[in-house]
């Protein structure tokens, strides 16, 4: 997996490809600015910031933002994202610079990063 961490920003955070997506956002001010940018009278949906980690199909998407909210605990079920110490620098920053962010659950201690074990063929 790519080292390559960024940001989403979804108009939808169900279904992405409704209504505004901007990737690949390289800073948390410029995601920020986004997603206050969505207007919320023409909401398709509930908007929200993702932070991707790595690239492509072999990527990890972690849902920070939804709404006005961010559940932190599901951060146990994403090992590739707690491994990442900018992905979770991201994380925390988004959490200190969104006013009226309502957080559930605390951050997780740094993980190592998951073994992948190549598979053997019988």
């Amino acid at each position: 997996m790519s080292d390559k961490v960024t940001l989403s920003v979804y108009e939808c955070c169900e279904i992405h490809s409704m209504g505004e997506m901007h990737e690949n956002i390289e800073s948390v001010d410029e995601a920020i600015k986004i997603w206050k940018g969505i207007p919320a009278t023409r909401m398709n949906g509930i908007k929200s910031i993702s932070v991707v980690v790595g690239e492509g199909w072999d990527s990890t998407e972690f849902e920070a933002v939804v709404g006005k909210r961010m559940d932190l605990e599901m951060l146990n079920y994403y090992s590739e994202v707690t491994a990442n110490h900018r992905a979770m620098d991201m994380i925390k920053e988004l959490q200190e610079k969104i006013a009226d962010l309502e957080v559930i659950g605390e951050m997780p201690n740094q993980q190592e990063a998951p073994i992948v074990r190549p598979r053997r063929h019988r």
